[in-house]
């Protein structure tokens, strides 16, 4: 039976949402990993009025499955319940370091910096992992409570994740904190991240799932994540962190969109898989989650956007450059006009 249309909108949205997670999410993950390279509370700072806010995607996309594809949230809480236990530590010490780092000593500092950066490395090579157990048929399998979706294959594209995220961190604080710039090279993550994600997309096109097909949608993302591929080596070849910055979040969103292409409608692939209409919740609940999404999700963007503009000098008072400064500057005198 063909999904009807409140079950495609809501995997579209989750997919969506997965976006906003791993394109903003992931450039605090990105950071996280570089604390070590840079002046940590300096950068932790850079991200400051945002970081939570980010990680709130992935309670929405964690919340939103179990609502709307209850079947789905089932099987992927037992088939990859030792690789979500890791996921879960992990992003509390994340959370934990952010917040006790500045009030601790220099040398509990130290620590706290290192606990940030591995738990940043394991979240986003988590995330990898979790996906082509999806793509791959291992996660149907859900073989050694999950442990079976660890292979070559998404161990490579585990660590593209991880590759992605850290560029997506280094051009971002190469943008916010200038006196940063020395020690975080662009050209060289550049050309790594492309060497990876390159090879992880070619290892998930020839170890999907029999039955696993792009279609529209997921050609569409490729297309898009092969277009920031090679912005992305332009861009680090120039040192330009911006294009950069923004080559990395459309490399993450059509490598996202190519995913949910690929899974739909087979969002746990392989014999035994999951499907959206097995998994789906009914038609009521589907109904009003939609209402409540199109009440909340504006508001929730709006504010996220706010505080992205509202912060966009740098932390140490240097001045925005290009239209997004200008932006910036003329939407701060609006406010404190209207204030």
């Amino acid at each position: 039976m063909d999904p009807s249309t409140l079950q495609t909108t809501w995997f579209a949205l989750l997919g969506a949402v997965w976006v906003l997670y791993l394109v903003l999410g992931g450039t605090d993950l990105g950071v996280g990993m570089l604390l070590r390279r840079t002046d940590a509370r300096t950068a932790l700072r850079a991200i400051g009025p945002t970081w939570a806010a980010n990680d709130v995607w992935l309670v929405i996309a964690v919340a939103a499955m179990l609502g709307s594809f209850p079947g789905w949230y089932a099987a992927w809480a037992s088939g990859l319940y030792l690789p979500l236990v890791v996921l879960l530590v992990a992003l509390m010490l994340r959370h934990a370091g952010i917040e006790l780092m500045t009030h601790a000593t220099e040398r509990a500092v130290e620590r706290w910096k290192r606990v940030i950066a591995v738990s940043s490395v394991v979240l986003a090579f988590g995330w990898g992992v979790v996906w082509t157990g999806a793509l791959d048929g291992s996660l149907a399998r859900g073989e050694a409570g999950g442990l079976g979706v660890l292979s070559p294959r998404s161990v490579l594209v585990g660590l593209a994740l991880v590759a992605l995220c850290r560029l997506q961190g280094l051009a971002f604080l190469r943008l916010r904190v200038p006196a940063a710039r020395a020690g975080l090279p662009l050209r060289r993550a550049s050309a790594v991240t492309a060497v990876l994600v390159l090879a992880a997309g070619v290892a998930l096109a020839t170890g999907a799932a029999p039955g696993v097909g792009l279609g529209a949608v997921g050609a569409a993302g490729l297309a898009l994540a092969g277009a920031g591929l090679a912005l992305v080596v332009a861009a680090g070849a120039a040192g330009r962190a911006g294009w950069a910055l923004l080559a990395g979040a459309a490399v993450t969103t059509g490598a996202v969109v190519a995913v949910f292409g690929a899974l739909f409608p087979t969002p746990i692939a392989g014999a035994g898989g999951v499907t959206v209409t097995g998994a789906a919740a009914g038609n009521p609940t589907l109904s009003s989650m939609l209402w409540i999404a199109a009440l909340l999700l504006p508001p929730l963007l709006a504010a996220l956007a706010f505080a992205y503009v509202r912060f966009l000098r740098a932390p140490e008072g240097v001045a925005r450059g290009g239209v997004a400064g200008a932006v910036a500057r003329a939407l701060r005198g609006t406010l404190h006009e209207l204030r």
